[in-house]
């Protein structure tokens, strides 16, 4: 944000810029083990409309992209115990975690 802030004003006085916030998938499915985790990607995600919105019309653009799950060792390492804790099977745990499937998680 702050760095949006500093910038901002001269990409509008120069006609054109770009800022791109790296958010997740995470702002829009929040995880219920991670709720802090997708409060501060949903917030980036205000930002970045906020933003978007108040440059209309400038030449000014403000994105968000939003990667999802990365198949990690960390993130393979945590599959055992939340299927345990959830009392599902580790593929089930694979398939909420996918974008593709389209589900919630």
């Amino acid at each position: 944000m702050r760095l949006s802030r500093h910038y901002l004003p001269e990409m509008v006085n120069a006609g054109g810029g770009r800022i791109v916030f790296i958010s997740g998938e995470s702002g829009l499915n929040i995880p219920v083990e991670m709720i802090h985790y997708g409060m501060t990607k949903t917030a980036q995600l205000a930002i970045s409309l906020g933003l978007a919105v108040s440059v209309a019309g400038t030449g000014v653009t403000v994105n968000a992209c939003l990667p999802g799950p990365t198949r990690s060792d960390g993130a393979v390492a945590s599959t055992p115990n939340l299927a345990a804790e959830r009392g599902v099977s580790e593929d089930e745990i694979e398939r909420q975690s996918s974008p593709r499937t389209g589900r919630p998680r």
